[in-house]
């Protein structure tokens, strides 16, 4: 665990990323991400996991990896977890692992969405969460730009979900972001140092390696 950072990796990162780098949802090139620099240019970087890359037969493949992680991670409170969805909603991976669980501890799923600009837990969804410890499924740390915003609005609105605490597993997490606030407990499936860029000191840029347009 890296106390430092409040973050605790699966001691299978690296079998993990070779997973996916097998499957073809690990990009190398120079891309455009959706974090920005406090000029308010968007960052650049020569690393991207794309997730949504992956074929219903590879998301099979990789839920009973989450599984184990989860069973090890959350065996003290596997009875008390509910599944959330942020970045990977729009995939069939994260329901498929809350489908498995569902089966094995009778773990529930709910779901995010915006509104009125606000990324969040609403209605009927947030009913399913009372009593319960949310544990939001993301499939990158890039620069946890919708994970601060989710978790502060979870945050300023913990008594009235009725929940009892909140986790977040990525199944990568870049080594040079870190979520340090608010403090939560923040897990990953893989970690790997890839660094994103002004684009005045991009290395691709100056190489002239053209780019990639790609905000989540």
């Amino acid at each position: 665990m890296n106390s430092a950072h409040n973050l605790i990796v699966s001691p299978h990162s690296e079998s993990f990323l070779q997973t996916l780098e097998s499957f073809g949802a690990v990009e190398r090139g120079h891309f455009e991400v959706k974090g920005k620099a406090e000029d308010g240019t968007r960052l650049h970087t020569d690393f991207f996991v794309n997730y949504r890359l992956l074929t219903t037969a590879q998301e099979k493949i990789l839920t009973p990896l989450y599984i184990s992680a989860l069973e090890n991670f959350f065996s003290h409170r596997l009875q008390n977890l509910i599944i959330v969805g942020v970045a990977m909603g729009s995939l069939s991976l994260p329901k498929v692992i809350q489908l498995s669980l569902f089966e094995k501890y009778g773990i529930e799923y709910a779901y995010t969405e915006k509104r009125e600009g606000i990324l969040g837990i609403f209605g009927e969804q947030a009913k399913k969460c009372s009593g319960k410890h949310l544990l939001f499924l993301e499939d990158v740390c890039n620069n946890a730009t919708s994970s601060k915003e989710l978790i502060a609005e979870v945050e300023s609105k913990k008594t009235q979900l009725g929940i009892t605490g909140y986790s977040i597993l990525y199944g990568v997490h870049r080594g040079h972001a870190f979520l340090d606030e608010p403090k939560g407990e923040i897990y990953a499936m893989s970690m790997v140092y890839a660094p994103s860029y002004h684009k005045n000191n991009c290395p691709a840029c100056k190489n002239g390696v053209l780019l990639r347009e790609y905000k989540k």
